[in-house]
């Protein structure tokens, strides 16, 4: 009974991220289940870059660079085994679109197998993928045709009268009345945050910590919980699309002339760390005041205002690391390095906790919008009740009364009071869940930035130098330790060893920079663990560089 869905991807680092994370070893055990169809999974967001770059396909941040599509099995298929729901997916890719770059993964960390696909939006004659629902093999009814023929040729069950793609409840009158009301309520999410926010960016940040979910792109959506498909602000009227949002952030920026500079104090005055922040503050702070001399209020210059606002941001953002770095009397890196090792041990148990928290209120949100319909329609019951005792049985009930009907059968409920307990209760988990992600967000800030700041000092550290940016999936788990990663060289298949502590991760728990020593001398290992050469630490670097040299001339061979 495979499900199956696809969603376009936008720019190239989305493609780029979208291919790593369906190669996850973790979900792919270790990578067996990953293949390349046209292309080698391997080198598959390279390669489709080149094949488009050979058709002059231009691609930027707002370009469809490629489709995520998605097949997943019922856990009931006990039979199914992850090597033949990979051979079904990469079956159902050749035969959807055998003449595009597409990597297959299988994921398994669930109870449900279920394929992912990366599929270029170029072939490689240069033709674009046709996204359209009529088109019989490549739009979307073309991938669930195609998957149900495939699951009955490998004896699976499929669903006989599945619903139509992009409806996700069996009551599709109840639900498009429903959503009618969710333009008001963000309408009226954004002119409450218009009012505290001074930027495009701080409104999505705050709408993300109500609830929202972003999609950016041509054009930013949002979906509150509940609501089944993503809102285009531009639909919500002229004063709601993101040219005119953005002015109105600058306009009121531009009208503010003073600004409240948070005061500190600095708990040891001996911390190298602390007078690090103190001047980077102090300079801050001076080059916000000294360009409030030489205001021009009559002229308009939206880069210096803009610059002017950036920059009280990063004086706040100092004083908040100041701060913190009082409040955990982090003076030296063994502090540090201490805090950073409490902190994601938290981050762990909070997130796991979250993960929970989340599942239940999404499972409460989506009967929220039924509620609202519920109450609404509740005095055209009451009166068509009072009609039928003074007329009898022949009134006929009106569209909202049957709506009403239907709604209270959907709800599964007795009275109003239990309406009003499941709104009650929906607003208490919504909050708290939306507590709980703000805490999360906030630590995970906080280990980027002690993560920022160790850098500093490793950088500060005699002998140390920066030496490879590698990803998470870069790191070998099941040879590394609770001192030592186990690192794979960019574009090789060699290993190095390095402590955990010369490791600094600039985007938590997803990019990360490695120090090492300049003279010492690190030892390479292959993916068996066998010992290979032996290089300096200024050296590894250069490793990953000649292999990415031997990629590239690779493929420059095969260029027409």
């Amino acid at each position: 009974m495979p499900t199956t869905a696809r969603w376009h991807v936008h720019g190239t680092q989305g493609r780029s991220d979208c291919i790593d994370y369906i190669k996850n070893p973790k979900k792919t055990e270790g990578g067996i289940l990953v293949s390349g169809i046209n292309c080698s999974s391997d080198f598959a967001d390279y390669e489709m870059r080149r094949n488009n770059e050979r058709f002059h396909i231009e691609e930027n941040n707002n370009s469809r660079t490629c489709y995520h599509g998605y097949q997943s099995f019922d856990p009931k298929e006990k039979n199914l085994t992850p090597e033949e729901a990979h051979q079904i997916g990469v079956e159902l890719v050749k035969r959807l679109y055998p003449n595009f770059q597409c990597v297959v993964s299988t994921h398994t960390d669930q109870a449900h197998i279920h394929n992912h696909f990366v599929i270029n939006s170029v072939d490689m004659s240069g033709r674009k993928l046709e996204d359209r629902l009529a088109n019989p093999v490549q739009g979307l009814y073309g991938l669930r045709d195609a998957s149900d023929k495939l699951a009955l040729e490998h004896g699976l069950k499929i669903i006989e009268d599945a619903p139509a793609i992009g409806r996700y409840h069996k009551n599709k009158y109840l639900y498009n009345l429903a959503n009618a009301s969710w333009r008001s309520q963000i309408i009226e999410m954004l002119e409450l945050l218009k009012e505290k926010c001074f930027s495009f960016d701080e409104l999505l940040e705050n709408l993300a910590l109500e609830g929202y979910q972003i999609k950016s792109g041509k054009n930013v959506r949002v979906r509150p919980y509940g609501k089944e498909r993503f809102v285009t602000l531009k639909v919500l009227g002229e004063q709601y699309n993101e040219k005119a949002l953005k002015d109105f952030f600058f306009s009121k920026r531009k009208n503010q002339t003073i600004f409240t500079f948070e005061q500190y104090k600095l708990n040891n005055e001996d911390s190298e760390i602390l007078n690090l922040y103190n001047q980077l503050a102090i300079n801050s702070k001076h080059s916000v005041l000294y360009s409030m001399k030489s205001l021009d209020v009559a002229g308009v210059y939206p880069k210096y205002y803009n610059s002017r606002y950036l920059e009280v941001k990063r004086y706040n953002k100092l004083v908040d690391t100041i701060n913190f770095l009082n409040e955990y009397q982090i003076y030296n890196y063994n502090d540090l390095q201490n805090q950073l090792l409490q902190i994601k041990e938290d981050i762990s148990k909070k997130e796991e906790i979250y993960q929970k928290q989340l599942s239940k209120n999404e499972t409460l949100q989506v009967r929220v919008p039924l509620c609202r319909l519920y109450l609404q329609y509740l005095d055209y019951y009451e009166s068509y009740m009072e009609q039928k005792d003074i007329v009898g049985e022949n009134v006929e009930p009106s569209n909202e009364v049957k709506a009403f009907l239907e709604i209270k059968e959907e709800l599964n409920v007795t009275s109003t009071e239990e309406v009003k307990q499941i709104l009650s209760s929906s607003n208490q988990m919504k909050a708290e869940t939306n507590r709980q992600y703000a805490y999360l967000s906030y630590m995970k800030n906080k280990a980027n930035e002690l993560e920022k700041i160790k850098s500093i000092s490793l950088e500060n550290e005699k002998g140390f130098i920066k030496s490879i940016s590698i990803s998470k999936n870069m790191i070998d788990d099941k040879r590394s330790t609770s001192k030592e990663y186990c690192i794979r060289i960019p574009y090789s298949e060699l290993y190095i060893y390095v402590p955990k502590e010369s490791v600094c991760w600039i985007s938590y728990d997803n990019r990360a920079l490695v120090y090492l020593i300049d003279d010492k001398e690190y030892q390479l290992y292959d993916k068996y663990n066998h010992e290979q050469e032996k290089v300096n630490g200024e050296d590894v670097e250069s490793v990953s560089q000649k292999e990415k040299q031997k990629v590239n001339e690779f493929y420059k061979s095969y260029q027409v």
